[in-house]
């Protein structure tokens, strides 16, 4: 826009006289606007006017609809700056003894700020987390440093914070959830790597140097064993069994093998069925092919086109079901015969 620089030089004392109108100058819904350089008008902002650069980009990703992973990197850096923030002040306002809530339930402009940023975490595909993970603390915001994780693809990080650091199993299977997927090769496998989190659960050291006082995890069997019952169609059945303790009882895992057997006998008479169903299928195509192929159509010198009244003689030809052959340029209509019209 060859005007760019006019409204940077003249917009910020709208910008300071009424911050919400002021930012209408870059978000207005015109095309004009909405083509303006966003790198640019982000930058201007961040520079002179910091706190709109968060609704300016909250417009631009969720009505403009924009995907730079640029954008979406800023978005969080700067939630996460005005979360870190008002997290300090926080947990120095909890009386001893008291947890912290959840992450985004707690009150004020910090529940508001941390909710955004866990709810962009999770819908947000375009932004980069490789590169923002490092600008988590080691010491907190453990629910959002597991929802970077997991978009890494490092689910049994993320399932070690859910299960043994926030102990909330919950949590760890709606990250199951959303991560399983059959038809990828580091997301098929998510419920596996939560049983091992559960049965095997690696050193607190794998999620690198947390400023944290954590014990060391230990084993729940009960918790695994719930895993089989309510997931054993998404878990692969020996690497499961494999996982088990040697001392694990038959009757521990009754309802998980009854299930994986009878998934199995379902699936084999579904196939049976199938292959029967196949099996007519062909026989009824083969018989239909062999009727055709004994269908003959003799073209003789004095065969004529029931169209034209012409001799066929060496032109292309077409022949209708009722047997009628007429030449291939007279047949205007291949599903009607002309002799029926």
């Amino acid at each position: 826009m060859e005007n760019l620089g006019i409204v940077f030089e003249f917009s910020p004392w709208v910008l300071k006289i009424c911050p919400e109108d002021g930012l209408k100058i870059f978000t207005e819904d015109l095309t004009e606007v909405e083509s303006l350089p966003r790198d640019k008008v982000l930058n201007f902002l961040k520079e002179g006017f910091k706190e709109l650069a968060v609704p300016y980009l909250e417009h631009i990703i969720h009505v403009w609809e924009e995907t730079g992973p640029e954008f979406h990197n800023v978005l969080i850096q700067m939630y996460l700056e005005r979360v870190q923030g008002l997290m300090k002040q926080y947990l120095n306002s909890l009386p001893e003894g008291v947890p912290a809530v959840a992450a985004g339930k707690e009150e004020g402009d910090l529940g508001e700020f941390r909710n955004k940023l866990v709810c962009f975490l999770e819908v947000s595909t375009s932004y980069e987390p490789g590169r923002l993970i490092s600008d988590f603390p080691f010491d907190g915001l453990l629910e959002e440093r597991a929802l970077l994780l997991g978009r890494m693809g490092k689910h049994e990080q993320a399932l070690f914070i859910y299960v043994h650091v926030l102990k909330d199993t919950h949590m760890a299977k709606e990250y199951c959830h959303r991560h399983y997927d059959t038809d990828t090769d580091r997301n098929k496998d998510v419920y596996l790597s939560l049983l091992r989190m559960y049965l095997s659960p690696p050193d607190v050291h794998c999620l690198g140097p947390i400023k944290m006082e954590l014990s060391e995890p230990q084993a729940n069997l009960k918790a695994a064993l719930h895993v089989l019952e309510l997931h054993h169609s998404k878990l692969n059945t020996t690497k499961a069994i494999n996982l088990l303790p040697a001392n694990t009882q038959i009757r521990e895992i009754r309802v998980f093998l009854e299930s994986v057997l009878e998934e199995k006998a379902q699936r084999k008479r579904f196939d049976q069925v199938l292959k029967s169903l196949l099996q007519a299928e062909f026989l009824r195509v083969q018989e239909e092919r062999i009727f055709h192929q004994q269908v003959k159509c003799i073209i003789t010198e004095e065969k004529t086109c029931r169209v034209c009244k012409k001799k066929i003689g060496n032109s292309a030809f077409a022949r209708y079901p009722n047997g009628v052959v007429v030449h291939y340029f007279c047949c205007k209509d291949r599903a009607v015969c002309p002799t029926e019209q």
